[in-house]
Parts: C-alpha cells; sequence; structure tokens
C-alpha cells in the first residue's frame, strides 16, 4: 500500500472522528435453519426460491459486530475514492477484519442456501463429475444437478482462476450452496475415500482384449498402489461399518459392492467391470488362493489386524456369468462375543439354560438356518461353563471366536482330518466339556452321542427350522431313538431378527393374513422403523434373538420313535412350557423392538 494510500485514510479518519457511531443494527445471520436442506429435493426447492437480491456486505459486517461503524466509514469513503476496490479489499488493507472473515461475510450475504451433507443424499454419477484431488484441492463436492447447472458445496470463496478450473473440468455452469469445512470434509473422505483411486488405474475394456490378457494384466494390476489401497479400503471400511459381510456382484458392465449390516444388504458403490479381475486376483493373493483358477468355486481367509483389534475374513469366490462373485464374512473376534445374559433370555428361560449347560453331561444343540446366531450362543455358554474350571475342547469350521482358557481345534479336510476324526483324539484328551461346531454327517454325530453317554457335555448345532424337528433330524441321519433319548437334554432353535430403528418408528400396517397366523387381534397396533440417517434410511438399527427352548423330560423321551412327527413333539414341548419362536416374537414386537413383518419374515 503506497504513502498516498495511507494519507488519504488519515485524513478520511479526522473527519469522521468526531461522528456519532451508525444506528445498531438488527441481531441476525444468513447461517438460518430455515435455508437448511438435507435431500436433494429439499435443495432444488431452497435454490428455485432464492432470492435475487442479497444484503449489502457492509451492513451484514456491522449487524455481526466485524467491524466499527468508524471503521466502515472510512472504508466506504475510501472505495468512492476508488471505485475499482472492492470493500473487503479496502477493510482488509485497513487490517480492520481478516481474510477469512471477509470471504465467509461474502458468501451469508448472497442468502445461499445451506446443505447438511451428513445427511445428504449423493449420487455417485455427480461425485465422480470432479475428481477427489481437485475437491480436496478446491475444498468443494458436487451434489446435484438443477437444470443444466452444477450445485455444489463450498465453505469459502473461491477465486476467479479456481471458478475457471472448477468450470472447465466439470464442463458445466455451476452454483454454489453453503456447508461447513467439517462436513465437506467428511463427505469428500465418505464419497470418495479410496475408492477414487481407480481414477488413477488405466484398464482397458474387457470385451477389446482376450481372456488370458484380462487375467494376466490382471495379475500385474493386483500388486499396484492404488488397487492394493482399494482394496484394503474395502475391507477396512465394511469393518468400521459393523458389517458381517462384504459381497462383490459381477453383471454385464458394472461390479456392485455391497455390505451386509444389521441383517440387511446395503448398496455401497459400483465399478466398471474391467477393475474386477485385478480385485478378484488381489481378495486370492490376500486369501493364498490360486490366482490362475477361474473356473471353479475357491474357499479362503484372511487375519488382518484393524487398530488392534483381530479381524478373521472367510472369503468365498464363485464363478458366474460375468465374471466371479465373492463373499466375504467378517469375524470379529473382539465384537462378536456376547454372554449368555446378552444373549436375550427371558428370565425363565434363562434359567432353564443355565440349568442345561451346567449339567455334566448330555447333548445340547442350537438349530436354525445360517446367519441365526448358532456359533454366538454356543461362544455365549462356553464362556459359561468356564467359569466352572473344567476341560473344555472345541472342534470348528472355522474357528471364528478364540476363547483364553479353551483348547480350539481347526478341521483340515485336505488332509482327512474333519469332525469324526478330530472327535476320536478329544476324547483321549480328558475332556469335560465338547463343542462340535456342526452335525453334519451320521460318524460324527454318533461319536458325539457316544461322548454325551460316556460323561462328557456336548454342545453342537443343527440346521433345522425349529427345535423339536431337531429330534427327526438325528434318527435321519442314522442316529437310533433310543440313543437320542438317552443323549439329548435340550434343543434351542433361534432366529435373529432386525430391531426397529428407534428413531424412526411409526405405526406399521399388517395384513390381514400376518394377523391370522400369527393369531394377533384386529385392532392391536403394531410398529416398525420407517428409515433415517440414523439407521441409513433400513428402518433397522442392530439386531436380537428370538428363540424357542426345548428342554427333554421323561413324557418326551417316551414319544421319540422313529416315524413321529415332528408336530407331535412340538406339542409335548409347548405343553411342559416351551414358547414358540412366532411367539416369542410377537412379544418382541409388542415393545416395539422389532416389526410383526420381522418376525413374520423369520418364523413363518
Amino acid at each position: 500500500m503506497d504513502l498516498r494510500y495511507h494519507d488519504k485514510i488519515r485524513k478520511i479518519h479526522s473527519l469522521f472522528k468526531d461522528q456519532a457511531a451508525m444506528e445498531n443494527a438488527h441481531q441476525g445471520s444468513a447461517w438460518s435453519h430455515t435455508h437448511l436442506a438435507t435431500t436433494s429435493v429439499e435443495l432444488s426447492a431452497l435454490l428455485r426460491a432464492q432470492k435475487n437480491h442479497h444484503q449489502k456486505l457492509g451492513q451484514f459486517l456491522l449487524e455481526e459486530k466485524l467491524v466499527t461503524s468508524d471503521n466502515l466509514r472510512i472504508a466506504l469513503s475510501l472505495q468512492k475514492v476508488s471505485p475499482s476496490k472492492k470493500l473487503g479489499e479496502i477493510l482488509i488493507e485497513m487490517n480492520s477484519i481478516a481474510k477469512e472473515e471477509v470471504e465467509r461475510s461474502v458468501l451469508e450475504t448472497l442468502d445461499l442456501p445451506r446443505v447438511a451433507l451428513d445427511e445428504f443424499d449423493f449420487d455417485t454419477k455427480i461425485t465422480s463429475l470432479l475428481p477427489v484431488e481437485l475437491a480436496r484441492d478446491l475444498h468443494v463436492i458436487p451434489l446435484m444437478f438443477l437444470d443444466d447447472v452444477l450445485i455444489l458445496a463450498t465453505a469459502y470463496l473461491l477465486t476467479t482462476q479456481s471458478l475457471e478450473l472448477l468450470r472447465f473440468t466439470v464442463e458445466h455452469s455451476v452454483q454454489f450452496v453453503l456447508s461447513s469445512h467439517d462436513e465437506i470434509d467428511r463427505a469428500i473422505k465418505t464419497n470418495y475415500q479410496a475408492f477414487q483411486t481407480v481414477q488413477e488405474l488405466d484398464i482397458p475394456a474387457q470385451e477389446q482384449i482376450d481372456e488370458q490378457r484380462i487375467w494376466r494384466d490382471a495379475e500385474q494390476l493386483a500388486k499396484q498402489a492404488p488397487l492394493v489401497q482399494l482394496v484394503n479400503s474395502i475391507i477396512l471400511e465394511a469393518i468400521n461399518q459393523r458389517a458381517s459381510d462384504i459381497h462383490i456382484r459381477p453383471s454385464e458392465k458394472t461390479f456392485e459392492l455391497l455390505y451386509r449390516v444389521d441383517g440387511s444388504l446395503l448398496s455401497i458403490r459400483q465399478f466398471k467391470n474391467s477393475l474386477l479381475p485385478a480385485v478378484v486376483s488381489r481378495i486370492k493373493i490376500l486369501s493364498s488362493l490360486n490366482i490362475a483358477e477361474h473356473r471353479l468355486a475357491q474357499d479362503g481367509r484372511i487375519r488382518i489386524k484393524d487398530q488392534s483389534q483381530s479381524v478373521d475374513l472367510r472369503v468365498s469366490i464363485i464363478p458366474v456369468q460375468y465374471g466371479e462373485s465373492i463373499v466375504i464374512r467378517i469375524l470379529n473376534k473382539n465384537q462378536g462375543l456376547r454372554s449368555v445374559d446378552e444373549i436375550g433370555f427371558k428370565p425363565n428361560d434363562k434359567e432353564r439354560f443355565l440349568d442345561l449347560i451346567k449339567r455334566s453331561y448330555g447333548i445340547i444343540l442350537v438349530t436354525g438356518p445360517t446367519g441365526s446366531g448358532k456359533s454366538t450362543t454356543l461362544y455365549a455358554a462356553l464362556q459359561e461353563v468356564e467359569k466352572d474350571n473344567v476341560n473344555v475342547i472345541t472342534v470348528e469350521d472355522p474357528i471364528e471366536y478364540e476363547l483364553s482358557n479353551t483348547r480350539q481345534i481347526q478341521v483340515n479336510q485336505a488332509i482327512n482330518f474333519g469332525f469324526a476324526q478330530a472327535l476320536r483324539h478329544i476324547l483321549r484328551h480328558d475332556p469335560d466339556v465338547i463343542m462340535v461346531g456342526e452335525m453334519r454327517d451320521a460318524e460324527t454325530c454318533k461319536i458325539a452321542v457316544e461322548s454325551a453317554l460316556t460323561g462328557h457335555l456336548v454342545f453342537s448345532t443343527l440346521h433345522t427350522n425349529d427345535a423339536s424337528s431337531a429330534l427327526v433330524r438325528l434318527m435321519e441321519i442314522g442316529i437310533a431313538p433310543y440313543l437320542i433319548r438317552s443323549a439329548v437334554i435340550g434343543v434351542l432353535a433361534q432366529r435373529l431378527v432386525r430391531r426397529n430403528c428407534p428413531d424412526c418408528l411409526e405405526e406399521e400396517e399388517v395384513s390381514l393374513l400376518m394377523r391370522k397366523n400369527l393369531a394377533l387381534d384386529q385392532n392391536e397396533k403394531f410398529y416398525r422403523g420407517s428409515g433415517c440417517k440414523n439407521c441409513r434410511h433400513t428402518g433397522f438399527k442392530g439386531r436380537l434373538a428370538i428363540y424357542e427352548l426345548l428342554v427333554m423330560n421323561d413324557e418326551l423321551r417316551a414319544q421319540i420313535n422313529a416315524g413321529v412327527a415332528s408336530d407331535d413333539y412340538r406339542q409335548l414341548a409347548l405343553k411342559n412350557g416351551m414358547v414358540s419362536l412366532p411367539v416369542n416374537g410377537v412379544e418382541q414386537a409388542r415393545t416395539r423392538q422389532v416389526s410383526i413383518a420381522e418376525v413374520y419374515r423369520a418364523c413363518m
């Protein structure tokens, strides 16, 4: 700033030093919550209703007490002397206000709508218009199109050069809305992440090259940093989101990444199908599978450390129409363990279950479909019996959670070391309690029954729909009725149902058919989650177990014979105090924890 400019400031300041201050301005700010949008629909409405006029900068600065009335008068007078200069520039040169405050104030005086990015419904096609590097450099993120104008969120005033670069890159006219610095940071991290490293990969279209070339190039690409970062990010983000499974699902032109969270499959992102071979190869490398084999199904496993927690990944790869489909089961050894108190038993059933697992011999079976929480319940029981200072040995495929005072055996079918072979050796190892991961065949079942009859407590699982069907299933496998009468002491059948999100409960419409099949009163009200930001708009948040516990008694044992239907066993069990799965589920629905539709899906 030259000396003549300083002289002007001093002269004007002396003219105004004795004048009264300007009138106090009204309170308020352009960051009004009436201008806050959370969805693209709301934002479109705000932009279309936006006023053409806006508040003057000087007035705003005075209202917000960012400058004094004297300094503002001086700056306005200097602007008359130098019309080419902007008011904000003059105030900065006078050291009356910081540059950042002027930029923020200019944005606010434009009366732009404000958007809550943590709740906004981003579209990957829109965000992909702007490379992640430029989004970070300019600190903006694309949101949507309004007519043919690209709407972006910003927290700062962009320079002319930045605006030109932005327009050139996106090849559209642009318009801005406001958000906070932190929200834009989080939005860029969430919606770009390491997935944008795909842009660094130069992958030819699959139809343009032969299959051998595809896989040869994929093996090389799988070892490059961007691809390594991409796969690592997919896995770590799934762990952070508490996902139980990762799905990579190929189609004709793209492949989709999905996470299963709280029992619901959530679509995360889509990629070009030309990237699939490299992703598959990278996952095969991590799980020690045959990279060259693409025609047969393969199973593998990965163990990783994430923030001091040990996580096991079970990898399943199968060939499908448009490539190879991958499902990765996530077994978080630190988060998955539950105690008996956390399973969700009612007091009476908890007492009966604890009585069963405290006995010295017999078989306790946990039944249900895949993913119904059978292993979680068995581990809860093992932790309880460990307290009695007994020798506990398990044989599993795979070992899902590690228990400190338990010896756990991993079966290995490749060397013919299965459940039956492991059980024979376990019996020579002086066990008190044995856990068999699954009753798969007659030989395993027979050894387990013999173990129970020779003074061992045996835990295991079966795939049956309810508790009473387990008795019939054992006979179908080849176990004699008299052995079942002597060995089995209890059967727990369970399902995992998705909890209603407590933040978005609404009354549920229950069909007449559901009410009839579940014996519900026509006027009884039930509730469901409608979907909100806290549950990712699924309506569900967490899961809980519903169950039925069959405890063997003399009357039930007397009925166990070949040819007896499972319904007969069921009626006897209900007579002796068992609460059925549907009834248990309806009781949970009456507490608003689950919806009737969810109970119906799981039990009927």
